[in-house]
């Protein structure tokens, strides 16, 4: 019997297994190559809170309707840029691809918080945990968001400009949990200005996405105030940046912000501070200091890539 033959593939045959071979090659260099892709997200999501009656006063009928009022938009867009900053920053100086940002402004919370805040006036933890259970009930939880509520209570001397709820104090301290944190504007406005609304805003924000080893390992501390700056931007005045707002001046009624910040906090630890002597003038810059900048993108790698 003679041998059996294959038939000769055609040539339109042969074109069509090379590109069907070229395809599956481009594809798996391709797969391959987004594989390799680190990126990392930073996810911030804003509640806004009650405001005062002047405040309404001097905002749109539609204002009132949705919750959301100027102090509230002024304090998101700070918060957008800064994150924005970071995400550029990081995908320069860093071995981060991509870095996505979300800044989503949120329904206000549920009004089981004001009771909470009058309650409780002086119990910062309290209203941080009524917070968390609001963010619960509404479904709004992921593991690695920042929730941002925009307080208004410049009476609350526990609460003082805001703070993080201690329990996952940064966005990956509890899987699947994110972070809590409060910014007080009734405070930054009744106190002092709207450029320190901004920056306070800023600054609880970006306490979810630092942690004592990243600070620890741009500035030498452990302590994420020590990341910000103050600069003299000549002999009276001195400019401060998010990190180190309530925290550049004298420990004192009125020492730059109207009221000191309680936390941590060391002068010469600063990444910059050019000292407060003859000082008389005080502003805020929402700029992100350098070594802000490198903490949070340390942060981004370790924990959110």
């Amino acid at each position: 019997m003679p041998p059996i033959r294959t038939p000769d593939l055609t040539r339109r045959e042969l074109l069509t297994a090379a590109g069907s071979a070229t395809a599956l090659s481009a594809t798996n260099v391709v797969g391959s190559r987004e594989a390799s892709v680190r990126e990392a997200t930073l996810h911030v999501r804003v509640y806004p809170g009650p405001v005062s009656v002047f405040t309404w006063l001097r905002n749109d009928w539609s204002d009132f309707v949705s919750g959301w009022f100027d102090v509230h938009r002024d304090a998101t867009d700070a918060v957008e840029t800064a994150i924005e900053t970071i995400a550029t920053y990081a995908e320069t100086h860093s071995s981060l691809e991509r870095v996505e940002t979300s800044v989503e402004a949120c329904d206000p919370v549920d009004l089981s918080l004001v009771s909470a805040g009058s309650l409780s006036l002086f119990s910062q933890e309290a209203l941080a945990d009524a917070f968390r259970e609001d963010v619960h009930n509404r479904r709004a939880t992921t593991g690695s968001a920042c929730h941002l509520l925009l307080w208004w209570n410049a009476l609350n001397y526990e609460l003082g400009y805001g703070g993080t709820r201690a329990q996952n104090n940064h966005v990956s301290a509890l899987e699947d949990e994110g972070a809590q944190t409060i910014a007080n504007l009734g405070a930054t406005e009744a106190w002092d200005s709207r450029a320190v609304t901004r920056n306070i805003a800023i600054h609880e924000t970006l306490h979810t996405f630092l942690s004592p080893d990243v600070v620890e390992e741009v500035v030498d501390s452990g302590c994420d105030h020590d990341l910000g700056t103050a600069t003299r931007v000549d002999e009276r005045t001195l400019e401060v940046s998010p990190m180190a707002t309530a925290y550049a001046g004298p420990d004192e009624f009125g020492g730059g912000t109207r009221w000191h910040g309680t936390g941590c906090y060391d002068h010469d630890a600063f990444a910059r501070h050019d000292g407060y002597e003859g000082v008389e003038n005080w502003e805020y810059t929402t700029e992100l200091s350098e070594a802000t900048l490198e903490a949070t993108t340390l942060y981004l790698e370790r924990y959110l890539s």
